[in-house]
This record gives structure tokens, C-alpha cells and sequence, in this order.
């Protein structure tokens, strides 16, 4: 099971920065990714929206307002890639400018980004810890699955044992059909099976790559709506058989209702480091 690689800075819900004039020089790296979009807004500050500086500007969608920046990276937008973003101020005090690098990720963004250039209102800082409560109540209740799980048997038994089974049984759907696949390395998909539990849904993939290509290994992994929305919970399991280790077996895990599981969604695996991404879209469940 792998862990899904964010960019350094990322953190969930909303990034707030403060900038100081002892730290005008820091630069912020903040994550970004192919068709999301990442909103800046700047408190204390008026932008002077003439000396914005945004490297590789013309493969992304740029919006600038007096106390905003939203920005969509295009398809052209290269994972792992560094771009820097520069915000200059109109009023001449200091810091006068902050100074970003955009980190592109294949799959995941930071969605919002609250900038503030003066000390922050005590009503900010109240937000913020409550997010972080939220946040660590979410990692303690985690936790508490993952003992209950070790405690319960594996196989058809622990699915009795943890409710996931009911008398359905464990609906399947073959997906190879109705998939669209976008590969960005060489692999081919040669089944893709769907699955739906209580409570939890899998995909199954078996892929097969070219002779000449190098061993790939999936690191992280996202489940995405059409609307946006992404699955949470999400693992991902490889095996490289040892007999053809081009033949690659992936198994993604999700939480997700029997309504949150209505699709389409498209599916996005990618390796260390995010420069070989796999997607494929139209992904259903039984």
C-alpha cells in the first residue's frame, strides 16, 4: 500500500500564509494541478495587477482582481514542474511583493490560499484552529479504524465481521468496454473490473506494459467526480508478478456510499515523483 506524494506545502482545506518583513525574501510553494483551480486572496495588500509575473503564464487561465488571483493550469502543464509566481503591491510598503513557486502535481491542488500581508484578526486565527481541530479528529478517528481493523479477521470473515458484506454480496461490473483510457506511460490496461461492498467500492486493474519499458510502481492515486468531488479514503495495492514484470496488478480501495459511488468518475494513478500519470475516466460502479 503507497501513500499519495503531495507537493511540500500542501495542506488540506485552506492554506493561510503571513507575510512578514523580516521573510519578504521566502518563497511559498504551493500545489498546483492540470484543470484545478487554485484561488489566491490577498489581505492588507492591493495588487499591482501590471507587474504580476507568472512563469509559463501561457499554459494556464489567469484571472487577477484587485485582492485575487485564480489560476487553471492547462493540460500542457507539466507535473513536477517549478513555476514562479510573483505578486508585487501597489502601496509601497513592506513587504512590497510575495513571491510564490507553483508546484505541478498530476492529480492533486491546494484549492485556496488566504494571504495575509498585516497581522491577522483574531477571528482569522479562531478559523484556522478550528480547521486543524477538524483535521486531528479526522487522523484520531482514522486511527481508531485502522486498531479495529487489525482486530478483526481477514478474508470473507472480516467482511461479515465489519458489516461490508450484506446479502448482495459483492456486486462486479466489467469496465473495460465503457473506459477512457489516457496513459502517460507506456501501459496498456488489459482488464478493469469495478466492485461494491457496503459501504466501500475497488477498482482492479491489470496492466501490461512494453517490452522496453521501465518497472512502474504506483504511488498515489485519486478518485475524482464529475462535479469535483473526490472519494475519500483512498488506498492503493500493487503486485509485479515475478514471472513477466511487465504485467502489473493494481487494486484501488475507496470509502463511499451507494449513492457517493454513482459516477462517472475518472480515475488517476501516478508514480514517485508524479511523471508517469495513468487516467482513466468514465470509471463506474456496480
Amino acid at each position: 500500500m503507497a501513500a499519495q506524494p503531495r507537493p511540500v506545502s500542501w495542506v488540506p482545506g485552506v492554506r493561510h500564509l503571513e507575510l512578514m518583513e523580516d521573510t519578504a525574501s521566502r518563497v511559498h510553494e504551493v500545489g498546483i494541478s492540470q484543470g484545478i483551480t487554485t484561488a489566491f486572496r490577498f489581505h492588507g495588500a492591493s495588487i499591482d495587477r501590471e507587474r504580476v509575473l507568472l512563469e509559463g503564464r501561457e499554459r494556464m487561465w489567469v484571472a487577477i482582481a484587485e485582492d485575487a488571483i485564480l489560476l487553471v493550469p492547462s493540460e500542457q502543464a507539466v507535473p513536477g514542474e517549478r513555476l514562479r509566481l510573483t505578486v508585487p503591491f501597489q502601496d509601497g510598503a513592506l513587504p512590497g511583493s510575495a513571491v510564490f513557486a507553483l508546484v505541478v502535481h498530476p492529480a492533486v491542488a491546494e484549492r485556496q490560499v488566504e494571504v495575509y500581508r498585516k497581522r491577522r484578526s483574531a477571528e482569522s486565527l479562531g478559523t484556522e484552529l478550528k480547521e486543524k481541530d477538524a483535521q486531528l479528529q479526522q487522523c484520531r478517528e482514522k486511527v481508531e479504524l485502522l486498531r479495529a481493523e487489525l482486530k478483526h479477521p481477514e478474508g470473507l470473515t472480516g467482511l461479515l465481521a465489519t458489516g461490508q458484506l450484506d446479502k448482495k454480496g459483492v456486486p462486479v461490473r466489467n469496465l473495460l468496454k465503457a473506459i477512457t483510457e489516457r496513459p502517460g506511460v507506456p501501459l496498456r490496461v488489459q482488464t478493469a473490473t469495478s466492485f461494491r461492498s457496503v459501504g466501500r467500492v475497488a477498482v482492479e486493474l491489470w496492466l501490461d506494459g512494453f517490452e522496453d519499458a521501465a518497472p512502474w510502481v504506483a504511488e498515489g492515486v485519486v478518485l475524482r467526480g464529475k462535479a469535483g468531488e473526490e472519494l475519500k479514503g483512498l488506498t492503493v495495492w500493487q503486485e509485479v508478478s515475478m514471472d513477466s514484470p511487465k504485467r502489473v496488478h493494481v487494486v484501488v480501495e475507496a470509502e463511499a456510499t451507494e449513492k457517493e459511488a454513482r459516477g462517472p468518475f475518472t480515475l488517476k494513478l501516478w508514480d514517485e515523483g508524479g511523471q508517469g500519470t495513468i487516467t482513466l475516466g468514465n470509471v463506474m460502479f456496480p
